[in-house]
């Protein structure tokens, strides 16, 4: 096991271990979850993804993760950043969620030209009309077979309207 730049160790498991990717991928396409948009800023520049894998850990101190593909353009920037915000999408998001989730060609900042954007404590963009946001500053980017799990400290939350929350289950959108 190898260390990572912010302590801990890679998770690594036998070659022979565990169900086959296509099962575990279909499997997993049966859980619905909830649609973020992560996004990041600072001196390695704009970047953000969608995601599913968002969640809090802790309510003290605040604490929150999302787990990003090593190979993700957006990765090396968050940790470099070691800033994110997480905002929890309406379904009136959907096509930003989209756009995130790389589904149109667009990379890195030409993702940030829809949207309304403002920004909290740490600088990262913060989605206007968002279900919920969580600003965050990154302490740890653990490697976890092919993704880093992001943990940060929430610094600042902000909310919109109750409403409906985007959701993502058998492939496709759903709201909830």
């Amino acid at each position: 096991m190898a260390g990572s730049s912010f302590g801990g160790a890679d998770i690594a498991a036998p070659s022979d271990f565990g169900p086959e990717p296509a099962h575990f991928r279909e499997a997993m396409s049966r859980v619905g979850a909830s649609v973020h948009i992560v996004t990041t800023a600072g001196p390695a520049g704009l970047a953000g993804i969608t995601a599913t894998s968002a969640t809090s850990v802790s309510l003290e101190p605040a604490t929150m993760l999302f787990c990003i593909k090593k190979t993700s353009p957006a990765a090396a920037r968050m940790i470099k950043n070691a800033v994110f915000c997480i905002n929890a999408v309406s379904p009136a998001h959907r096509a930003l969620a989209e756009i995130f989730a790389g589904r149109t060609g667009k990379h890195l900042e030409e993702r940030f030209v829809g949207g309304d954007w403002r920004k909290l404590a740490t600088g990262s963009p913060v989605l206007r009309q968002a279900a919920a946001s969580f600003d965050c500053r990154l302490v740890e980017a653990k490697p976890v077979g092919t993704h880093f799990v992001m943990i940060g400290l929430v610094e600042a939350v902000a909310y919109g309207v109750e409403g409906d929350t985007l959701a993502y289950v058998h492939r496709g959108y759903r709201t909830l």
